[in-house]
């Protein structure tokens, strides 16, 4: 079965053979372009189908079904409709997605957020020319074993467009979240931007924004917010106008509508009894939102947790179709695996090895520009470089699926010195200074390091707290407002990020490694052994490290 993710934006592919998930990829990972965004005469999947057949040396004509969420583009729809196309609705493929993580026997309440979903109606109402729909905005299920039950949702209004337009609908707040970033001068999609300046504002614009929208108390009413009438926009610029323009006033506006959705998570956590569920787990774009996974994770009843899917935005319909495929389909029990493993952890590093001959090849084509140090061979080697104040690109076995960077395709360094932040943002990255650099720590010394128990997370999707401790000795991956996105690395993790850890805290006595995404600004995370060496080469790193060899950039004569 192959497994397609994407409506928009966002486009995947995973590859199962029987209950055993052999690969997945996201599109943007092969064709180089943020969020896999096409242009019209493109097929925005064919990077990411061809990624996964090749891995397993098979042609589409071996795939039995493609599977999919019903949001997947029309032109995408007639490529691929002669092997067997079935679509599921938006949303309850995003709770499939998270769902399919859950440990048999765990009750889970499952909800879904996003900007906006699958269309539940339409209608054209007399005297209008322009027909209207209602589409998905907030979801709630119910989960355990195999059954997942629809218990009730939050639909937008909007208009039926017929040519490409940008479209929205009301009652969303994902939507309410990228109008806010659009307003501070960010781009739609830098959502993440938003996220990161509202760690340096105070929610003063709240009451601003609660005129506007009303939390409700039914999973129908939730969130209310009417975008077309009355002036939201001209409201917000107005208030960062008013502030001056400036940075603080543009926090103050960030920091607000952060505010409102960790507000919003949390009152839709307790539409559910928390008698009916043991884990309480979130899917959907604004599932990525790490500021109010946090907030969450703290305020839920004692002995519940929060899962979120590092496949929370649409790339996750490749998973989620797969599993209401086998639903359908299949026999016995759906706990699905990857090549073998349980999907928690091991879901959030599905891409495919890369040989010692490609790695090889990737080098030989820009001889003589890398230099092998064949002292650093090992985990334990790229520590002592690392605890010698070197930031180093690493390409280490399968790469992630979604935005954030787990080990893989990482950038990592020391994180004892608010310096190294400063250079990575500044001088590596060409990030905004205001953003902040993640951590990655041992299980076994997060509480001496990090705060609440509760946002302990294999994927870097809840954001912690520093410690005393962490804000004296590791400060290059504390924000300004003291939070931390980290991820915890265990032995149920990948054996290479854990002896490399080790190590570090063996030499420095920090268990803990500054981790961003290695990539160029603009540009998505690198995923082949060519990727990494051409970041490399543009970031200015101080090394490169590529499944077991160590390279440095050699000057050559022109």
């Amino acid at each position: 079965m192959l497994g397609l993710g994407g409506s928009s934006h966002e486009f995947s592919a995973a590859l199962m053979y029987g209950d055993d998930i052999k690969v997945a990829i996201e599109s943007e990972r092969i064709s180089r372009v943020k969020h896999g965004r096409a242009l019209w005469f493109q097929n925005p999947l064919a990077g990411a189908v061809d990624y996964c057949l090749r891995a397993e040396d098979i042609t589409l004509a071996d795939v039995s079904r493609i599977v999919s969420s019903d949001l997947l583009p029309y032109k995408v729809r007639d490529i691929y409709s002669g092997h067997r196309l079935t679509l599921y609705p938006h949303h309850i493929s995003h709770a499939a997605s998270v769902h399919m993580m859950l440990d048999p026997g765990v009750r889970a309440a499952v909800f879904v957020y996003d900007g906006m979903g699958s269309v539940t109606s339409s209608r054209q109402d007399p005297g209008s020319p322009v027909p209207r729909v209602k589409r998905e905005t907030f979801s709630f299920f119910q989960a355990q074993d195999d059954q997942l039950t629809y218990l009730g949702g939050t639909h937008g209004e909007g208009l039926l467009e017929h040519v490409e337009y940008g479209n929205g609908v009301t009652n969303s707040i994902g939507l309410l979240y990228e109008l806010v970033t659009v307003v501070l001068g960010f781009e739609p999609d830098d959502v993440g931007k938003t996220m990161g300046l509202a760690g340096h504002g105070q929610p003063t614009a709240l009451p601003l924004l609660k005129k506007y929208v009303t939390l409700g108390s039914t999973f129908e009413d939730i969130f209310q917010v009417d975008f077309f009438s009355g002036d939201l926009e001209g409201a917000l610029r107005e208030f960062v106008e008013r502030g001056g323009g400036g940075f603080q006033a543009k926090a103050d506006l960030a920091a607000s509508v952060q505010e409102l959705l960790n507000e919003t998570l949390v009152r839709c956590s307790e539409l559910y009894d928390p008698n009916d569920y043991d884990v309480f787990a979130v899917a959907g774009g604004c599932g990525l939102n790490t500021v109010a996974n946090g907030v969450l994770a703290e305020r839920l009843p004692a002995g519940k947790s929060l899962l979120v899917a590092p496949h929370a935005t649409d790339v996750g319909h490749a998973f989620g179709a797969l599993w209401l495929d086998r639903q359908e389909h299949g026999e016995g029990s759906l706990a699905l695996t990857l090549n073998g493993a349980p999907l928690n952890p091991a879901i959030g590093r599905p891409g495919r090895r890369y040989s010692e001959i490609e790695i090889t090849t990737a080098v030989n084509a820009v001889y003589p520009r890398l230099a092998l140090d064949p002292m650093i061979s090992s985990p334990e080697g790229l520590a002592a470089r690392l605890a010698g104040g070197s930031a180093i690109g690493v390409f280490n076995g399968s790469s992630e699926i979604g935005p954030r960077a787990l080990g893989g395709r990482s950038i990592l360094a020391d994180p004892r010195t608010v310096e190294m932040k400063e250079r990575i943002n500044r001088h590596i990255k060409l990030r905004e200074p205001f953003r902040p650099l993640a951590p990655m720590v041992l299980a076994e010394d997060f509480s001496d390091w990090f705060h609440p128990e509760a946002t302990r997370d294999h994927f870097m999707l809840k954001i912690a707290h520093g410690t005393e401790r962490c804000l004296r000795e590791a400060p290059a991956v504390v924000h300004v407002d003291g939070g931390a996105r980290v991820q915890v690395v265990d032995d149920n993790t990948d054996p290479f990020l854990v002896r490399l850890l080790r190590e570090f805290k063996r030499l420095t006595g920090v268990p803990v490694l500054l981790n961003t995404s290695f990539n160029r600004r603009g540009e998505p995370v690198v995923e082949t052994p060519a990727d990494a060496i051409d970041a490399f080469f543009s970031l200015g790193l101080d090394g490169l490290y590529l499944d077991g060899r160590f390279f440095l950039a050699q000057q050559t004569e022109d």
